[in-house]
């Protein structure tokens, strides 16, 4: 059996629907469940993510079974897989823009973003990836008939990602309900007109559409609105707290780059007792220790919106130094002469 992969203690990020109230009569929506929760690699770090699924509160309204969920969840992900779709993203643009071999590839993602990634998944990724553009390309017309049926429209969303700055960007239109790629092309610009393209053979489909979910892009909020007039345009929620933390974020930054300037002097220290200490003095040991523990502490990674390291890399800090203040404050333990040092 193959082991679970460990990443230790990770950050835990919760989504929920980007809209509070019911598309059809309007009732604020109350939770109801997560719809999945599972640890994914993205290129910014392994992160813990949850989909918290909402269900309308009106007990007469004609869906009160629908569950719905967060679109910005479904838009960081691949069902099915541990890894972020930005890996996807970067997997593809390596293969077919700078032409990799797979080990390359593999190597690079080890490299770059401390992946835990063996070669042979780089393959089934790729395969994703092209699964993705291949999307585009398929008619979904009976399957989202069934889910009129079910949950009496859709809610589409709209999203971009791109690999590297000046590259082609991935476009991928879902159906936020039942998290189904309706939609996916690699554009080299993302006018108003270029994205229209990709909405119109949704609305060729002629099937309800309830909501649009994107971000606040401009050219994404033209494309929506001539594509689908009159349809209720829902801005991400997770992406106007990015940019609102946004001064916050620079400011612990520069909090963290500070802390670890001042633990510069680390590398010195355990130079000199490496070098000088006793092989079985205790104190070299503790001193040794303690290096491993600074260092440990200031690596930590924040994630935006609220999750900031410099804050958490603080209280690191000072949990250790009353721990040293303690353990001075004993002046060490008593032992017998006959123990064991």
């Amino acid at each position: 059996m193959k082991p679970p992969r460990q990443f230790g203690p990770l950050p835990h990020v919760r989504y929920r629907p980007e809209f509070p109230t019911c598309p059809h009569c309007r009732s604020p929506l109350v939770y109801s469940h997560p719809v999945w929760a599972k640890p994914i690699q993205f290129l910014s770090g392994p992160e813990h993510v949850t989909n918290l699924g909402f269900r309308c509160a009106d007990p007469a309204c004609p869906f009160g079974g629908a569950v719905y969920r967060a679109a910005q969840a479904e838009a960081r992900q691949v069902r099915g897989s541990g890894y972020g779709l930005d890996v996807v993203v970067r997997i593809g643009h390596l293969r077919f823009s700078e032409h990799r071999t797979r080990e390359e590839i593999w190597r690079t993602l080890r490299d770059e973003a401390a992946l835990q990634l063996s070669e042979r998944h780089v393959r089934n990724l790729l395969e994703v990836y092209l699964a993705l553009l291949r999307a585009s390309q398929r008619d979904p017309r009976e399957q989202l008939a069934r889910l009129v049926d079910t949950h009496g429209g859709l809610v589409l969303s709209l999203d971009g990602l791109q690999p590297e700055q000046g590259n082609e960007q991935l476009w991928v239109v879902r159906e936020v309900l039942s998290g189904t790629v309706l939609g996916a092309a690699n554009l080299q610009q993302a006018t108003a007109a270029v994205l229209a393209g990709l909405l119109r053979p949704i609305a060729a489909l002629e099937l309800p559409v309830l909501g649009v979910i994107s971000d606040a892009q401009e050219s994404v909020r033209l494309a929506v609105a001539g594509v689908f007039p009159g349809v209720p345009h829902q801005l991400c929620q997770y992406h106007a707290l990015r940019e609102a933390a946004e001064p916050l974020w620079e400011a612990d930054r520069h909090l963290l780059v500070q802390a670890k300037k001042e633990l510069r002097g680390l590398r010195e220290v355990e130079e000199r007792v490496r070098q000088c200490g006793e092989p079985d003095d205790p104190a070299d040991a503790v001193v040794l220790d303690t290096v491993l523990a600074l260092r440990q502490a200031v690596r930590a990674r924040g994630t935006l919106p609220f999750d900031f390291a410099g804050l958490r890399v603080l209280d690191n800090l000072d949990a250790l130094g009353e721990t040293l203040d303690r353990c001075l404050a004993k002046r060490g333990i008593r032992i017998s002469p006959g123990c064991a040092r």
